[in-house]
């Protein structure tokens, strides 16, 4: 099978065997990689115990490649993770680029399911066909970069000419629930907690290197695509401005029509914004550029403070998300602090959006007197105190005074704080919304709303889509232009998006941006030539569409019901000025006709026949009995 390296590799961390079980051809065309194939095990693996915590030893753990990681082509270098989500109690997953899965393919592997816990710390060591659980104990209790140093160094492979680590950090290890797993120090799966995950398994890392090639079914066929879409590359805009500035280029796109939230969502322009945008970025910050395997876009950001309060060493810089959470969400306009902030969380295995959301959660919790200087230990939390935000990032990381109370996420922290502090939360399902408004684009309510892991706009395609970034009119319901601040056929698109994002983003696996340039059918035809299938739009539009169900019936068998799908109070506040003046969304509307195109019963779960449709016999029956 072409992009495929044929086995999966099972570690049960209890007993420390490690089994390495084929990969069949038909459930290869059958759920395409990805989380195709990690939903499907996962729920395979639980399916007779569902009821656990996300951090007891019966949470499996899921890692997995798409046909395309490892191929020589632009922005198909990622990889995805997923499991029970310790921050929010439902299905949890994160998607990441970088380099670990190309050697992992390349060491033979099309992804690895891990089961059970381990009693002391150890890390996975992967080499072709040597796979062997080591102790980690000289590595337990360091940060993510020098975990990541010390591994490769110990293992002689310090240049990093082929081996790859991916590891928590002190926050994963100590059971943040918003802890991330990071690959080369700044290629993070940052949400829903799953270095967290590792933690509780006492699984600190995997290095994986590998000899081997991902090989491909029809060469020629994929070398003609890779050409002609050279040129759809080098004209693209989007593109040039992720070459020139990374996706911090968003600052300034997106201020334009309100998208960017600031003052932990309640304004929508800020005359100190060009301080956090591209520009400035470029003067103050920036050291170079990155990139992911294979990917001539190279819209990863190096960055470095050389002296100050802020100093830190040239390493992976802020992307938009964290520009916009350490910034303009705390109305601070230091990014040098944001660069420290990004350096801290880094280090300490933290998912940027939550900690920075969470914070900005705080200061309007200090700035409304439910909590005081007494609480966060002398610290002063004000809006734009760059030195409070930052100390605060690192008490997070350490769990130390008031930063304990906000390293639970600011769901719990609202909880703990008591009063009327769940005004101030942006939270879906219990995780912090991206730095992307739905008063700006209605569908984006819905699509946090609904997303199976809480608010997210890399769920599914709907945000490329509703906001101007991808055009596939070959989809049905994403035929049609879009009028802004509407609610209207918002259902239709979020969910042609996400049966074509399934497929797209979540099984194949292309990265959202570095891949927005291409149509349906290049997508399609990439996967055709790669892996000798001959799939049609139609096809893979149906096992997305599965995919999509599994996600979100997983978390449902999680408890997740129709009262979870829902904005909180302070996304459904209209502003009032503005480029979104007077807009929210239509909640009740836009949730009504997705019930209705999606065959959900009043409690938001899919109906058993909806289910036995799509071939999910086992999940039609977890669900209904």
């Amino acid at each position: 099978m072409g992009g495929y390296a044929g086995q999966i590799l099972y570690v049960d961390l209890t007993s420390g065997s490690i089994e390495k079980k084929p990969l069949a051809p038909e459930f290869a065309r059958e759920y395409i990689g990805g989380l195709g194939f990690g939903t499907k095990i996962y729920l395979d693996l639980i399916h007779d115990k569902p009821d656990f915590d996300a951090l007891s030893p019966d949470n499996p753990f899921v890692l997995m490649t798409g046909p395309l990681t490892g191929v020589n082509m632009h922005a198909v270098a990622r990889w995805c993770v997923g499991s029970k989500s310790p921050l929010t109690g439902f299905w949890g997953e994160s998607n990441v680029g970088g380099f670990f899965g190309a050697r992992l393919k390349m060491a033979g592997y099309d992804g690895i399911v891990l089961t059970g816990a381990s009693e002391k710390p150890v890390y996975l060591f992967i080499e072709n066909e040597t796979v062997e659980i080591r102790d980690a104990a000289p590595y337990w209790g360091k940060d993510v970069y020098d975990t990541t140093d010390a591994l490769l160094s110990d293992l002689g492979d310090e240049k990093k000419a082929s081996g790859q680590v991916v590891t928590l950090g002190p926050a994963g290890e100590n059971l943040v629930p918003f802890a991330s797993l990071i690959n080369d120090k700044g290629h993070v799966a940052g949400r829903t907690g799953m270095g967290a995950v590792w933690g509780s398994k006492k699984l600190k890392a995997i290095y994986a290197q590998g000899k081997g090639k991902v090989e491909v079914a029809r060469p020629e066929a994929l070398k003609k695509l890779r050409a002609d879409l050279k040129g759809t590359y080098a004209e693209n805009i989007t593109i040039e401005a992720l070459c020139a500035f990374g996706t911090a280029s968003h600052m300034d796109v997106g201020i334009v029509g309100g998208d960017i939230p600031i003052k932990n969502w309640q304004m929508s322009d800020w005359d100190q914004i060009d301080d956090l945008g591209p520009v400035k970025y470029g003067e103050s910050i920036l050291t170079g550029n990155k990139t992911c395997f294979a990917c001539g876009v190279g819209c990863k950001r190096e960055a470095e403070v050389k002296e100050g309060p802020f100093r830190f060493a040239k390493g992976p810089g802020p992307e938009y998300e964290t520009i916009a959470s350490f910034g303009s969400m705390c109305l601070n306009p230091s990014l040098e602090s944001v660069g420290k902030a990004n350096d801290l969380c880094n280090r300490f295995g933290m998912d940027t959006i939550t900690c920075g959301a969470t914070i900005a959660f705080a200061i309007e919790c200090f700035e409304n007197g439910l909590i005081s200087e007494a609480d966060t230990g002398g610290i002063a939390l004000t809006w734009g105190n760059s030195e409070a935000i930052v100390k605060m990032t690192e008490m997070i990381g350490k769990q130390e005074g008031f930063g304990a109370v906000l390293a639970q996420g600011s769901a719990r922290a609202a909880k703990k704080i008591g009063k009327n502090a769940a005004d101030f939360l942006t939270t879906v399902k219990g995780l912090e919304a991206p730095m992307h408004d739905p008063r700006s684009a209605h569908g984006y309510g819905l699509a946090y709303a609904v997303s199976p892991r809480g608010a997210c706009h890399m769920a599914s395609l709907n945000y490329p889509v509703e906001g101007g970034g991808m055009y596939l009119p070959e989809v049905p319901g994403l035929d049609n232009e879009f009028v802004e601040m509407t609610s209207d056929d918002r259902a239709l698109v979020n969910a042609a998006s996400q049966d074509f994002g399934m497929f797209f983003s979540s099984c194949a696996i292309f990265c959202n941006l570095g891949s927005m340039v291409l149509t349906t059918g290049n997508a399609v035809d990439m996967v055709n030539h790669v892996t000798g299938a001959d799939y049609t739009l139609e096809e893979l539009l149906r096992l997305g569409r599965r995919v999509w169900y599994m996600k979100r019936g997983l978390s449902n068998l999680f408890g997740a019901r129709a009262e979870d799908d829902c904005l909180p109070k302070r996304l459904m506040t209209p502003l009032a000025d503005g480029p979104t003046e007077g807009s929210v969304p239509d909640m009740d509307r836009m949730l009504k006709e997705f019930y209705q195109i999606r065959g959900f019963n009043e409690q938001g779960v899919p109906t058993k026949e909806i289910l036995e449709e799509l071939d999910l016999p086992k999940l039609a029956q977890l669900l209904h009995g």
